[in-house]
């Protein structure tokens, strides 16, 4: 699988970034402090993974008024870091924390929860910046998902990182109340062998 394209010879500002057409065997792209980062678009398995979370998520978040889930299509311009733009595979936002009304524009704030599915094209350091990233930023949890090895990984400020397995209970913890699920919902319909 390919590389996600880095380090093109240019580098831009939020407003040049969001005019900024994608190539169209680009899944997604990011701004990284000024740098534009472009994703390949990643297997099946990684969308399946997005696309139960995201059923799993909403169907918490929405009955209950919670805030919003988002999928791959939403970006968080990061304010502390400069020229930052990212775009988690998936995230939840607050309903104290929404404006009354989505536009057009970008968040300029970091999500509550953001969700990375890993793709067999991302590094573990490419990972661990965007952990930074949104941490750093304000993100309370991250949920590190791996479809091939079938777990996710949690990660928060003020807390260790369990890696959890299939059988284990993912929750949201003080983020998201009330919010559980097992880790075998995340993959269901996704084959077990992916190597």
């Amino acid at each position: 699988m390919a590389r996600p394209a880095r380090g093109l010879g240019m580098l831009m500002t939020v407003d040049q970034f969001l005019v900024h057409d994608a190539p169209e065997d680009v899944k997604k792209m990011e701004l990284v402090r000024g740098e534009l980062h472009l994703t390949p678009p990643p297997a099946s398995a990684h969308g399946g993974a997005i696309y139960n979370l995201v059923w799993l998520l909403m169907s918490h978040v929405r009955p209950n008024r919670l805030g919003s889930v988002f999928g791959d299509g939403v970006g968080y311009e990061l304010v502390q870091l400069p020229r930052t733009v990212r775009m988690p595979d998936a995230s939840f936002v607050r309903a104290d924390r929404l404006p009354p009304s989505l536009g057009r524009g970008l968040f300029k704030f970091a999500p509550d929860i953001a969700i990375e599915v890993l793709s067999p094209s991302e590094t573990s350091k490419e990972v661990a910046e965007k952990i930074d990233d949104y941490l750093s930023c304000g993100t309370q949890l991250m949920w590190v998902v791996d479809p091939r090895r079938r777990t996710v990984r949690i990660v928060s400020t003020n807390s260790a990182e369990p890696l959890l397995h299939e059988g284990d209970t993912l929750t949201g913890g003080h983020v998201l109340p009330g919010f559980s699920c097992g880790i075998e919902e995340i993959f269901d319909g996704i084959a077990r062998d992916l190597s």
